[in-house]
């Protein structure tokens, strides 16, 4: 599928309501892209735009720091 797009002067592109769709982007979302010679790959990013909810979904121990650091030594899991 090739879509013809403008791009401002800011560099700025945007991209079409089905091509969203299909990417499954609603409303702000995150790419990755890549420059290889001539082209610009962009693709649905797995990481998280904020840092705060990539960190909350990796589902790391709560506790007291003290507690924690402990463990990781111990080697024993949460």
């Amino acid at each position: 599928m090739e879509t013809i797009v403008s791009v401002d002067k800011a560099g700025r592109v945007v991209l079409p309501k089905d091509v969203r769709q299909r990417l499954g982007l609603s409303g702000k979302g995150v790419l990755a892209m890549e420059v290889k010679e001539s082209e610009v790959v962009l693709k649905r990013s797995a990481t998280d735009k904020s840092p705060a909810k990539a960190i909350s979904k990796m589902n790391l121990p709560a506790g007291p720091w003290s507690r924690i650091e402990k463990e990781i030594e111990e080697g024993s899991g949460h």
